[in-house]
């Protein structure tokens, strides 16, 4: 028996490849508006392998390791909304952009409340957040807190990183840039508008198509494209409308059941 084998086969079995279905804060800094397609319309992605699998589930377990010493420092945090008894989430354009926050902060600096957004790093990444802030090291995480602060509505947020080599920790107090948040909103709009489909690139060989979950979809030379499923919203004659609902440009109504006349969505 190989035990590495029947570990990696383990953990292969029980990853959840997760359809989100709709544009989240965690990938709006995403460039490739074929990206926010396949997210918002819920295209099926290549699953990581073991080792990256195990590196998302020790992320999951350091967030809480994280908030528990936040609490034991004295910090007031809330994970779970009390409204919902779920996970702080956000919303804009019809339920089609969302934003989850690891928590809110009750009693930081000021009065009000603040976004939390935990990250685990190794340790060149963590050196880079420490010495150049977040925005310059990890603009796609500054994004992401930005997303959340101007959907939540609050000023400021708090990154904290958690460094997976020294178990050191290094937090910058964010504040919120309103232009950035508009261009957000902007580019996540033309988005669910179907305005923009635009790839990154017209080479599969640059950087981001290199090792992006969806790229057989753009790109499926000598890769075999995950399933898709045959549902409204993978169809390119959808379009979102409000509360997270869909249109069907063909036949002039809400899109509920997949017909003949599906077609993938084919980014320009």
């Amino acid at each position: 028996m190989n035990l590495i084998n029947a570990i990696d086969l383990a953990t292969s079995k029980t990853y959840k490849n997760e359809r989100r279905c709709y544009i989240g804060a965690s990938n709006v800094g995403n460039p490739c508006h074929a990206f926010l397609q396949y997210s918002l319309r819920g295209y099926s992605q290549i699953s990581p392998p073991p080792a990256v699998i195990r590196i998302f589930n020790l992320g999951h377990h350091l967030e809480e390791i994280v908030v528990e010493d936040l609490k034991a420092a004295g910090i007031s945090v809330s994970e779970i909304n009390p409204k919902t008894g779920k996970q702080w989430t956000f919303t804009a354009l019809g339920g089609h952009v969302r934003g989850h926050a690891d928590g809110i902060i009750h009693n930081g600096e000021g009065n009000d409340p603040q976004i939390l957004e935990i990250k685990s790093m190794n340790d060149k990444k963590w050196r880079m957040f420490k010495n150049q802030g977040i925005a310059r090291s990890h603009p796609i995480y500054y994004d992401q807190v930005q997303l959340l602060m101007g959907l939540a509505d609050l000023s400021t947020a708090w990154m904290v990183a958690y460094n997976k080599n020294t178990s050191s920790y290094h937090a910058e107090h964010v504040a919120f840039n309103a232009p950035r948040y508009k261009d957000l909103l902007r580019k996540s709009l033309s988005v669910v508008r179907d305005l923009s489909t635009a790839r990154i690139t017209d080479t599969p060989d640059c950087f981001e198509c290199r090792y992006c979950n969806y790229r057989p979809h753009c790109w499926p030379n000598g890769i075999q494209p995950p399933p898709i499923a045959v549902e409204c919203i993978t169809c390119r004659h959808s379009k979102p409308t409000g509360k997270r609902k869909w249109h069907c440009t063909l036949h002039g109504s809400r899109a509920t059941e997949p017909c003949s006349q599906w077609s993938k969505l084919q980014p320009k």
